[in-house]
């Protein structure tokens, strides 16, 4: 659609990160969880990936996402985990799993590729490289765009560790700058499309769920659980006018849906999905009780091509551009002093 070319635009002029397609992938494991509870084996979603079995016993999903870094859990070393679940039999995740696992050996024969020893010894290479740190600058990107600020009011605000802004503001180089009052966009509405239209996904697990009552009540339950909330409905918390039937909730722990009386759905007939982002500053920056607008505008984007999500971005676009423009000016306005420098 025409309305999405400032999107297409900007992926095709980045600049500021190398960032593959598929970096920030999102593989949903309802079905998975659905057949293993039909199997006799009820599982439980413990992190972006990681299952763990009513026995005590912990599966890995093998991610899509081929830029994965897989670490040992407090330092351990060697295997963690008792099963190794390839939901989707993404060739992608072979690399998780090559990584974490050297004495694994993998054989794509139709693609004659192999895996040993922790790494590609035969075939076409499809590793591909990602800057690192890439969910700490667009979490600080969406911040300065929309609020400036200096390198500690950006850590306070993202949740992000002092030393981890300072280490990452080089990578914006030039499309920020420095002032007395903190860090500013050199182009403000340039960093707010960048930081919306390049972003490539928060990752992790979706699970989907159906209940019938009210999106409003489904939404105002979750977030007492500490879940942050996004799609259809968290556009209309922030004024754009599309229908709030749709939800989906962000959370560090999964929570135990079936207790709340929801059942396992398809991705069409949900009416909450409920996803454990990789990139957990969608948790950490959230506005209130929804994600920013740019993760909700991504959600909405990524989701389906219907003319109401494509509206509803192109709605958000224009909101994060004027509330942009308004901050910056209050914080420059003459009457405002000559503010705080972190």
């Amino acid at each position: 659609m025409s309305d999405r070319h400032w999107v297409r635009d900007v992926r095709q002029r980045q600049e500021v990160l190398s960032l593959p397609f598929g970096l920030g992938y999102t593989i949903d494991i309802t079905q998975t969880l659905t057949a293993l509870a039909a199997a006799g084996m009820p599982a439980r979603v413990e992190a972006f990936d990681r299952l763990r079995f009513d026995d005590g016993r912990t599966a890995f999903l093998a991610t899509p996402d081929p830029t994965t870094t897989i670490t040992e859990h407090d330092g351990a070393v060697g295997r963690v985990d008792d099963v190794i679940l390839l939901p989707g039999g993404s060739e992608g995740g072979v690399l998780s799993l090559v990584r974490r696992y050297p004495d694994l050996v993998v054989v794509n024969g139709k693609r004659g590729r192999v895996w040993a020893d922790g790494r590609q010894v035969h075939g076409t290479s499809m590793q591909r490289e990602a800057t690192p740190g890439w969910r700490t600058v667009f979490a600080i990107a969406r911040s300065i765009a929309m609020h400036g600020g200096g390198t500690h009011a950006i850590a306070d605000r993202t949740g992000i560790r002092f030393e981890t802004v300072r280490a990452a503001m080089p990578t914006l180089g030039a499309h920020v700058f420095h002032t007395p009052l903190g860090w500013e966009a050199t182009d403000r509405p340039a960093l707010v499309d960048w930081a919306l239209a390049a972003y490539p996904g928060y990752g992790g697990v979706r699970t989907c769920w159906r209940r019938d009552t009210t999106i409003d009540q489904q939404a105002d339950e979750l977030i007492g659980l500490g879940g942050v909330m996004s799609d259809r409905w968290a556009a209309q918390q922030s004024g754009v006018l599309v229908a709030p039937d749709r939800l989906t909730a962000f959370f560090a722990k999964h929570p135990d849906m079936a207790s709340l009386g929801y059942e396992p759905a398809s991705a069409d007939d949900a009416t909450v999905k409920v996803i454990i982002p990789q990139d957990t500053t969608v948790l950490t920056s959230a506005d209130g009780c929804c994600t920013d607008d740019f993760i909700t505008a991504h959600v909405l984007y990524q989701d389906s091509w219907v003319t109401a999500n494509t509206g509803a971005v192109h709605g958000l676009r224009q909101l994060l551009h004027f509330r942009s423009d308004l901050a910056h000016d209050l914080r420059w306005h003459p009457n405002n002093g000559e503010g705080e420098v972190s």
